[in-house]
């Protein structure tokens, strides 16, 4: 692969600031406030508003309805005029597989503010959009999200009825708001042999008891105990986790719980996955997710021969492709590390977690594939700087600088089964009375999330930049006399990816090699064959290829067409005297 670097657009987006530019004149596109979690009902409504004031560069695909009927939506984000969607390098991003990871819908409504501001007004993103194709989809679990921001409770996943607690019943215990203050936080009952004891410093707090000390509570999810196991709330609504229901060594729910019955059997996978079949041209994906603040990136799982069983690396020129992308990730988001999940699981053959979209996408797919592992709160109340965030930090942001919000007291209620107990704790989202819904904690609004909505978007649009990007640098004609001519084409990858993206595609044998096909009006071809395949061409690498042709009319004259699936589609005329 070659080592030429494409020039890196994303500086402008943060310097300039073009989330907040006016595109054109007459066009009246809101521009989104992330200043709370956005609700499904609200993507829709700016989805079309996209659409509506911005019909030159945007169009929005319906891909299939999800388990409870909602539409599943992806906005295509380029410009026709310079050719079809499927005639240039596509890339995918989407947000809210899980459920309560509501983060990276907000990062995919915020790349795409930022690139339909900027079209028009950034000469990089303008030619991104002119160059490339863009799918994101906000919400790839509609259901399971809105559940999440509209309802007390907390759910990972889709809201299929599922049997988390292997009883054989499906959601059977939920977890309750049992003193309606909207919130589902902690009980805590007085138990000298419990696990927690009163934090010393601060009463409201609770810590774990060390060897020799006794406890002062034992801590329960706040509801009750609905099928009598002894155990609270852990079979609460749905339960099947979309993210390990891709065909990429998917296993049996026994090895991993939540899989479902068979592979892409849940309506938004396949969707998805049909989709992307459908848009071959994609290059990258972008999976969006909401923990700690690190990135994921393929092999999700140890990866074996399926003829010799034996243990097989990632090709060198792929693993270079992911610590490259990586590195750049790292760099521009605050030195974030990446990460591939082997290594933990059992049983250890079969590697660490099954089915999930990013193995999938690289593995079957035959793209770079990552999950942005987004979110903390240690940026908005680490006071000691060592990367996490304490219970007295949290503490001590909620008393000094949110006026209460993230901690309810601790107050007594009689129990229908534990007796006295007293409900309180930290909560992980905050409700809005004005919106209805409920915003992550890590999407507290300000100048630290907006930072990082910027900084997430900046390394989305590095991403797209990457991909391969087919142009015809020069078709020329040469008189050889007596009416032939020799034709010399230079066909350049303009991108830094090679036009077969992955080592894994060639392995696939998904890949397919770039074309050039001539038209001829006046002319016969006398050397070459009017389609013929020039390979796969390395990022910033030229082909050239040559017919000799013969001229049969007055005013003859000679188009070439160039198509490569994943490096787009160019042409060119000449016509000969």
């Amino acid at each position: 692969m070659s080592k030429k670097v494409i020039p890196v657009i994303v500086c402008l987006v943060v310097l300039l600031g073009i989330s907040s530019a006016r595109t054109n004149a007459g066009q009246d596109t809101g521009n989104l406030v992330f200043n709370h979690n956005h609700t499904f009902t609200e993507v829709v409504a700016y989805l079309n508003d996209v659409v509506r004031d911005h019909s030159n560069i945007a169009r929005l695909h319906v891909i299939g309805k999800s388990y409870l009927g909602n539409d599943l939506l992806v906005l295509e984000i380029t410009n026709e005029k310079t050719g079809k969607g499927m005639d240039k390098p596509g890339f995918w991003f989407d947000g809210n597989l899980h459920a309560s990871e509501v983060m990276g819908a907000e990062v995919c409504l915020h790349t795409i503010q930022t690139l339909i501001n900027g079209y028009g007004v950034i000469p990089e993103i303008t030619d991104l959009i002119d160059t490339r194709t863009i799918y994101i989809m906000p919400k790839l679990n509609p259901d399971g999200s809105d559940h999440y921001l509209t309802r007390p409770d907390s759910m990972r996943s889709s809201v299929r009825p599922h049997d988390q607690d292997g009883d054989g019943a499906k959601d059977e215990d939920p977890g309750e708001d049992l003193n309606g203050d909207g919130y589902i936080t902690q009980m805590r009952v007085r138990d000298p042999e419990g696990r927690m004891r009163t934090d010393k410093k601060d009463p409201r707090l609770l810590v774990r008891k060390e060897d020799g000390e006794k406890g002062d509570w034992t801590v329960y999810s706040e509801g009750i105990d609905n099928d009598s196991d002894g155990r609270y709330n852990e079979d609460g609504v749905g339960g099947l986790d979309i993210n390990r229901n891709w065909p990429s060594r998917w296993q049996q729910e026994w090895i991993q719980r939540g899989s479902g019955l068979y592979p892409l059997s849940e309506p938004e996978t396949r969707a998805v996955a049909e989709f992307l079949f459908a848009h071959r041209n994609v290059t990258g994906i972008v999976n969006h997710h909401m923990s700690g603040n690190f990135l994921y990136r393929p092999p999700t799982n140890r990866r074996f021969d399926p003829i010799s069983g034996e243990e097989i690396p990632l090709p060198p020129e792929d693993e270079a492709i992911f610590q490259q992308f990586g590195r750049k990730y790292t760099e521009i988001i605050n030195n974030q590390p990446v990460r591939t999940v082997v290594g933990r699981g059992a049983p250890p053959r079969l590697g660490a977690i099954w089915g999930v979209m990013i193995g999938w996408g690289y593995e079957h797919y035959g793209v770079p594939s990552w999950v942005p592992e987004m979110g903390s709160l240690a940026p908005f109340c680490d006071a000691d700087n060592d990367g996490r965030a304490s219970q007295e930090e949290m503490m001590k942001w909620n008393d000094e600088e949110l006026g209460g919000k993230i901690f309810i007291d601790w107050k007594p209620f009689d129990h229908p089964q534990l007796g006295k107990v007293e409900i309180g704790g930290f909560v992980n989202k905050i409700y809005n009375s004005s919106t209805k819904s409920y915003t992550n904690l890590m999407c507290f609004p300000g100048e630290i999330f907006n930072d990082f909505l910027e900084k997430h978007t900046w390394w989305n649009l590095y991403l797209v930049a990457q991909s391969p990007l087919i142009h015809i640098k020069d078709f020329a004609a040469e008189s050889h006399g007596s009416g032939f001519y020799k034709l010399t084409l230079k066909v350049e990858n303009r991108g830094f990816l090679p036009t077969n993206v992955t080592q894994q595609a060639l392995l696939n044998e998904t890949a397919q090699t770039v074309k050039a096909e001539l038209t001829l009006d006046g002319l016969e071809i006398v050397m070459g064959k009017p389609m013929i395949s020039l390979g796969h061409i390395p990022g910033g690498d030229i082909y050239t290829s040559e017919w000799m042709v013969k001229k049969t009319g007055r005013t003859p004259s000679v188009s070439v067409r160039v198509i490569s699936q994943k490096g787009g589609t160019a042409s060119h005329t000449l016509y000969l005297k």
